[in-house]
C-alpha cells in the first residue's frame, strides 16, 4: 500500500514537470535569443506619463522618442523586465541588423567599411598626402585594436597657433554611418587642398582631427556596447550618472583614450557623430539649464540645421543623457561639441546632407577671441586659463604654444585670464563680425596656486526622471580658481575631482600648512578629502573635514599631490537649495619665505668741519625686492628713526652736520615691510679740519684719483 502511494505521488510529480516543460522551453525559446551583442528593437507606447522616466531611469538604450512612443534596444532579460512591469513592449526586429536592412541583404554592409578597411584608408590617406595629414595611434581599446586619429593641418606633425577640431565617429559599434562620414570628411579636405582656396584656408589655419572609430571592438561585433558590454557614450567623468553599466567615470580604456587627446589638444568645437535619426543635439545633455556660451551655441547649431533642415535641440529636452562626449568636452576643456544623429543607410545622401555643415563648423573655430599668453622674464608659454565675463566658462592655452582659441559672437568682453604661478590680469576687447580679435598677454609671476581644472564629477540629484538638477543650479567651474563666494554644490552624497595643474600641484612643505578648501554658502557642510599624484588614483584620505579647513601632507606621510578628490559626507536635506557641499575654491598655500634686507652701504666724507652740512648716501637691496626703511644714529645725540619707505637698492641721499670736533660714527640698517632687520653698518667721519693743508690734500686725492696717480708718477724714482 504505502509503495503504490509513492509510486502515484512520483507520477503526479513527473506529470506536473512535464507539462511545465513545454512552456519552459518556449519562454527560454522566446528571449534567448536577444543578448546584448544581439538585442532586439522594441517600441513602448508612451502614453503613461510615468513611461518615459522609467525607461530613462531603468537605462535602456534609446533609438527613437516622439511624443507617442519610445524605441529602444532590448535584450531578453530587458524584455522579461518590460512584460512583468506591464510597458507591453512590441518588438519590432528581431535584431538591429533587420531593422536596417543589413540581415537580409548583407551586401549593404559592403558600403560600410570594417575596422581593417578604415586602418588601410586613414594609412592611404597619409601616405598619399604626407605633407597635410598624419596619422596617430591614440590608444588601443579593451581587445587592443587601435584608436587611430587623423590630423589634418599644412604641418601636421607640429604643434602650431591654430584652432583645433574634432570630428569623432562610432562611440556605438553599430552606428556605421558614424565612421563614413568622418572618413569622407578627410578624403574631402585632402583631396581638394590643391584646387579649393576655401579649403586650402581651413587645413592651413586649423588643426582638424578625426576619430572615425572611437569603438572599435563595438563595430567588429557591430554592438552599441564595448567589448566590456559597456556604453561608451554614458562613460565620461562630467555629471557622470552610473548609466549604460558604466561602473565608473571613464572605467574604459577608449573613454580614458578621448580624454587624454582632448587633454592633450585643446579643441575649440567638435562634432561627435551618431545614428539614427536627424538631429542637431547640442549641449547640455545632463539638465535643461543653458550653458554659459547658449547665444553662440545655438547660433551655431541653427546653422549646422539650416544645411539639413535636421531637428536642432537641447539634449535634455531630446532625452537627458549623463556621461556622455559633449557635455565632457564642454564642462571639462571648455569645448563646444554637438551630438548629430543622422541616417543610417545612402551614404551619399548623408553625405551631401552634412558636408558643408562641418565644413562651417571647422572655419567657425577661429571666430572671436584668440592669442597667446607667455612669461614676462623669459617669454615662454604659459598654461593659463581665460574666462570671459560675459560668458563664464574656461578656456585653456595650449602649454607648448601658450596659445587660446575662444569663440564669441560680435560685442563688447570683459576677459579674465588667470595662471598657477602668475598675477591676474583684466582686459577688455571688442569682438566684430567676420573677423578675429587678438590678445597676447604676458604675465607677471606671484605666488597664486589654485584649482585649474575639473576632472570629473558627480552631483547627486534626489528626483526622478527628468533629473533637471532644479534645486542645485550650481556649476563644477565655479571651484575653480581664487574664492569668489560662488560655489560647486555635490549634492548629498556627490563628488568632484580638481587638478591643480602641473605648476600648481601641492608640495609637502615641512612645519606649514599645504593646501586649503574653500567651502562656503553661509554653512559648514562637512566632507571627506582625498588626493594623488593621478586622477585615477591611489587616493589617500585626510578623512572628513567640515567649513573651511587647512591640509598638511604630511599628516598622510606623502609628499606631492596633484588632484584632489572631494567627497560630500552624505549628510543633510538633498531636497534643499543648493544640497551638499560647497567648494569655492582649492589653494595650494605656499609658506612666506623672507629673508631680511642686506647690509646699507654709506658713502660720503670722511673729514670735514663742524658746522657744516654734508651730505651721504644709503642703499640698501632686499633679495625679495620688498621696500625698505633705514635706521641712522649719526653719533651725536642725533638720529633718523625708521625713515622710508624706499625701493630696494634706491640711493637715498641724507644730509647732517656735527656741531662739535671729534670722530664720528654713523650707524644705519635697513628692514623690510615685514621687520625683517638687516645687519648695522658704520662709516667713520672725524672733524675739525685742524691742518687745512693736511685735510685738504687727502680730500682733494680722494674726490680726484687721478691726481694722486698723477702725484705717485711725479715722485717715484
Amino acid at each position: 500500500m504505502n509503495n503504490l502511494i509513492k509510486k502515484k505521488i512520483l507520477i503526479i510529480i513527473l506529470l506536473f514537470f512535464l507539462l511545465s516543460l513545454p512552456f519552459s522551453i518556449a519562454t527560454d525559446i522566446k528571449f534567448e535569443k536577444y543578448t546584448r551583442l544581439n538585442p532586439a528593437v522594441v517600441q513602448i507606447s508612451l502614453e503613461e506619463s510615468n513611461t518615459l522616466g522609467i525607461i530613462i531611469e531603468n537605462d535602456f538604450s534609446i533609438l527613437e522618442i516622439n511624443e507617442d512612443f519610445i524605441i529602444v534596444f532590448s535584450t531578453s532579460e530587458d524584455l522579461r523586465w518590460l512584460e512583468e512591469n506591464n510597458l507591453n513592449p512590441e518588438i519590432l526586429y528581431e535584431d538591429y541588423s533587420e531593422m536596417m536592412g543589413w540581415k537580409n541583404n548583407p551586401e549593404l554592409l559592403d558600403d560600410f567599411h570594417t575596422y581593417s578597411e578604415l586602418t588601410a584608408e586613414l594609412q592611404d590617406i597619409e601616405s598619399t598626402y604626407p605633407s597635410i595629414a598624419k596619422l596617430y595611434d591614440l590608444g588601443s581599446s579593451v581587445q587592443g585594436r587601435t584608436i587611430w586619429g587623423l590630423k589634418i593641418t599644412n604641418n601636421p606633425e607640429d604643434e602650431e597657433n591654430e584652432a583645433e577640431v574634432r570630428i569623432c565617429g562610432c562611440h556605438h559599434g553599430n552606428e556605421l554611418m558614424s565612421v563614413e562620414l568622418p572618413l569622407m570628411l578627410a578624403w574631402y579636405l585632402v583631396d581638394n587642398y590643391a584646387i579649393d582656396s576655401y579649403i586650402q584656408n581651413l587645413v592651413d589655419n586649423r588643426e582638424i582631427w578625426i576619430i572615425p572609430l572611437v569603438n572599435p571592438d563595438g563595430r567588429e561585433m557591430t554592438t552599441r556596447y564595448n567589448a566590456n558590454g559597456v556604453d561608451l557614450n554614458r562613460d565620461y567623468g562630467y555629471l557622470w550618472g552610473a548609466e549604460g553599466q558604466s561602473p565608473a567615470p571613464f572605467s574604459q580604456p577608449e573613454t580614458k583614450v578621448i580624454r587624454n587627446h582632448a587633454l592633450d589638444n585643446n579643441f575649440v568645437l567638435s562634432l561627435s557623430f551618431h545614428t539614427s535619426g536627424d538631429i542637431v543635439n547640442y549641449i547640455w545633455n545632463y539638465k535643461g539649464e543653458p550653458v554659459e556660451d547658449n547665444d553662440l551655441v545655438v547660433e551655431l547649431s541653427e546653422q549646422y540645421g539650416s544645411h539639413n533642415s535636421y531637428w536642432v535641440v537641447e539634449g535634455y529636452d531630446w532625452y537627458q543623457t549623463r556621461g556622455d562626449t559633449n557635455d565632457f568636452s564642454y564642462g571639462c576643456r571648455g569645448d563646444i561639441d554637438w551630438t548629430i544623429e543622422v541616417q543610417n543607410s545612402d551614404i551619399p545622401q548623408a553625405w551631401n546632407y552634412n558636408r558643408d555643415a562641418m565644413l562651417e563648423i571647422i572655419d567657425a573655430a577661429d571666430m572671436g577671441l584668440q592669442g597667446i599668453i607667455t612669461d614676462m622674464d623669459t617669454g615662454l608659454p604659459v598654461a593659463a586659463t581665460i574666462w570671459v565675463e560675459e560668458a563664464f566658462w574656461p578656456c585653456f592655452t595650449d602649454p607648448k604654444i601658450g596659445d587660446f582659441h575662444k569663440p564669441l559672437l560680435p560685442g563688447t568682453y570683459n576677459i579674465i585670464i588667470r595662471a598657477n604661478g602668475y598675477q591676474e590680469q583684466n582686459h577688455q576687447v571688442v569682438i566684430y563680425e567676420d573677423a578675429q580679435t587678438y590678445l597676447n598677454v604676458s604675465l607677471n609671476s606671484e605666488d597664486n596656486f589654485y584649482a585649474e581644472q575639473v576632472t570629473l564629477c558627480s552631483f547627486y540629484d534626489p528626483y526622478g526622471y527628468p533629473n533637471n538638477f532644479q534645486n542645485n543650479p550650481t556649476e563644477a567651474v565655479s571651484a575653480l580658481g581664487p574664492p569668489d563666494g560662488i560655489c560647486a554644490s555635490l549634492g548629498k552624497g556627490g563628488y568632484i575631482v580638481l587638478d591643480m595643474g602641473e605648476i600648481g600641484k601641492i608640495i609637502d612643505h615641512q612645519d606649514s600648512i599645504d593646501f586649503e578648501i574653500y567651502e562656503g554658502d553661509g554653512s559648514d557642510d562637512s566632507y571627506e578629502v582625498y588626493v594623488s599624484s593621478n586622477w585615477t588614483g591611489p587616493w589617500i584620505g585626510f578623512g572628513l573635514a567640515t567649513g573651511t579647513a587647512e591640509f598638511d601632507l604630511n599628516d598622510i606621510s606623502i609628499e606631492e599631490a596633484r588632484f584632489i578628490k572631494i567627497v560630500d559626507d552624505n549628510d543633510g536635506n538633498a531636497q534643499e537649495q543648493n544640497p551638499g557641499v560647497d567648494i569655492d575654491a582649492v589653494q595650494h598655500i605656499i609658506p612666506f619665505v623672507n629673508t631680511p634686507p642686506l647690509k646699507p652701504e654709506i658713502n660720503g666724507i670722511k673729514t670735514g668741519k663742524s658746522g657744516v652740512e654734508y651730505e651721504f648716501t644709503f642703499k640698501a637691496t632686499d633679495n625679495e625686492s620688498d621696500k625698505v626703511y633705514y635706521y641712522i644714529v649719526w653719533d651725536d645725540g642725533y638720529l633718523e628713526p625708521w625713515i622710508g619707505p624706499y625701493d630696494s637698492g634706491e640711493l637715498v641721499t641724507i644730509s647732517h652736520k656735527w656741531s662739535n670736533n671729534g670722530e664720528y660714527i654713523i650707524k644705519a640698517k635697513a628692514k623690510d615691510i615685514y621687520d625683517q632687520e638687516s645687519p648695522w653698518s658704520e662709516f667713520v667721519v672725524t672733524m675739525p679740519r685742524d691742518k687745512v693743508m693736511f685735510t685738504f690734500i687727502p680730500n682733494l686725492f680722494y674726490n680726484h684719483s687721478f691726481l694722486f696717480k698723477i702725484f705717485r708718477l711725479l715722485f717715484q724714482k
